[in-house]
């Protein structure tokens, strides 16, 4: 009598049952796993490594007025210098900063006179950063930087500035392997990649 022979997966192919004879080592490698004397280990993937811990608070020493030293900041000649050291001592920038845009922004552009105008109107220099955060942003590494402002160049709107024969308004982005410090000019037009960076609280 003809014995039937049932087999476990009838879904391989002839090439993978020999592939897998291979992996055992040939005959007799598969004869030794078939006998119990030669044990498959299953891959051992490794981990990915953890993601560094990245420090997000910043502290900035408000009794000191900043220095405009810095490249373009050369001017002292601040639009509004009674702002010049108001802001927290310390804060997270994960959850105590926020990104703020103007409405013409949102849609398509728009020129920095307009996003002053509106700030100014609104009372709303004083909730946004300035270059004492900036530059204390800056120390934070490019790490931080780009774990919140990614593709982005943020704003410091408290900040305007005079320059040869302009305003300016000081910006932070990644330039290369590092945070750089940056100017447009109020004629200028920022789009939705360009957000003021204010205090949330």
């Amino acid at each position: 009598m003809e014995t039937k022979m049932d087999f476990a997966s009838q879904n391989l192919t002839a090439g993978q049952l020999n592939a897998i004879v291979k992996i055992l080592g040939g005959e007799e490698g598969a004869l030794k796993f078939l006998r119990g004397e030669h044990v498959v280990q299953p891959a051992v993937i490794p981990e990915p490594p953890p993601e560094p811990v990245l420090n997000f608070i910043v502290r900035v020493n408000r009794s000191v007025k900043p220095t405009f030293n810095h490249g373009i900041f050369t001017s002292r000649w601040l639009d509004k210098p009674e702002l010049e050291c108001l802001g927290p001592a310390e804060y997270n920038l994960q959850d105590g900063v926020v990104e703020w845009l103007h409405d013409d922004q949102k849609r398509n552009s728009v020129d920095g006179n307009t996003i002053y105008s509106h700030l100014k109107k609104n009372d709303a220099l004083a909730t946004c950063l300035n270059m004492q955060d900036g530059l204390a942003i800056k120390e934070r590494g490019i790490a931080v930087f780009h774990k919140l402002f990614a593709g982005k160049a943020v704003f410091l709107w408290k900040s305007v500035i005079r320059g040869d024969c302009d305003w300016r308004v000081p910006y932070l982005h990644i330039e290369g392997n590092e945070v750089v410090l940056g100017a447009f000019n109020l004629d200028d037009h920022w789009f939705s990649c360009h957000p003021a960076l204010r205090f949330s609280k």
